[in-house]
């Protein structure tokens, strides 16, 4: 699975398709910076910043805990940093258009706050829980399907139920993320572009210490 999810990303690099297939995902340790990120989390690809990360992550709105927005501190080859602290999560939102598809990115770190504020989240039923309720513009989204990756690069396929919710386990140490997607089909336009679908792909990432 991994070499042909590996082989279709290359066949896609430098195309549109290649930046709709990918996700971005923030990474924090402790209550330090965060770290966003833009490729496939599995395979350990991520894109460099003088390539598709920079042309994904062009103006993104991160936000810390407190809901005030934290402008970027670093940057690596294939990263860019901001200096969260303290507890809570990190939000991350970038919409950004390809062809005839307007891409909304979205991504946490952290699963401490059970309040949705990203169009598409996965919230916790409680502080630090495996239980999750899938978001869509502040209501649950049921029957959508959600991936789970775990920290030995394992992943598994859940399904939201009809009350949008999940309930995973963790059974290593490490990092896990999970991400989920959702389509609309709703015309509109963007600095004078038009598209006709609007695709959220939406992430949490989080670490399990045992």
């Amino acid at each position: 699975m991994k070499f042909a999810r590996t082989l279709a990303a290359i066949a896609l690099l430098g195309s549109a398709g290649a930046a709709q297939a990918h996700f971005v995902w923030l990474e924090r340790a402790d209550q330090g910076p965060a770290k966003a990120y833009f490729g496939e989390w599995a395979d350990d690809l991520r894109e460099k910043r003088d390539g598709l990360l920079g042309k994904v992550l062009v103006a993104p709105v991160v936000t810390g805990a407190d809901g005030k927005a934290l402008k970027a501190s670093a940057e690596g080859a294939d990263f860019v940093e901001f200096p969260a602290s303290g507890k809570g999560d990190v939000r991350l939102s970038q919409p950004i258009q390809f062809k005839e598809t307007l891409m909304q990115y979205g991504a946490k770190a952290g699963r401490s706050d059970t309040e949705g504020k990203l169009d598409l989240e996965l919230v916790p039923a409680a502080a630090g829980s495996n239980t999750f309720v899938l978001h869509f513009k502040g209501k649950p989204l049921a029957k959508t399907e959600v991936t789970v990756f775990g920290p030995p690069k394992w992943e598994k396929r859940f399904h939201s139920d009809e009350n949008g919710r999940i309930e995973i386990t963790t059974p290593w140490p490490g990092q896990y993320v999970l991400e989920a997607a959702h389509v609309v089909e709703e015309a509109g336009q963007t600095d004078g572009k038009a598209y006709t679908k609007i695709r959220y792909v939406s992430t949490l990432t989080f670490n399990v210490t045992k």
